[in-house]
């Protein structure tokens, strides 16, 4: 796997939040779900969707919001 795609727990840890939060909010429809998927069904989030999770992270983080 190239640098630039990383599992969800990867995505998640370089957004500074939780697997579980990663997870939570594309149940909840506040990030999208990523666009691709391993052969074991597993999440590959790219670099654009990794800094949209960041962005939304960041923004959450500031204003002081418990997710």
């Amino acid at each position: 796997m190239q640098t630039d795609n990383l599992h969800a727990a990867e995505a998640a840890a370089a957004a500074g939040i939780s697997k579980p939060t990663l997870l939570r909010w594309i149940k909840l429809g506040k990030i999208a779900d990523a666009a691709r998927r391993d052969r074991n069904g597993w999440r590959i989030f790219d670099r654009g969707e990794v800094e949209r999770i960041k962005a939304i992270a960041a923004s959450t983080h500031a204003v002081g919001s418990v997710e």
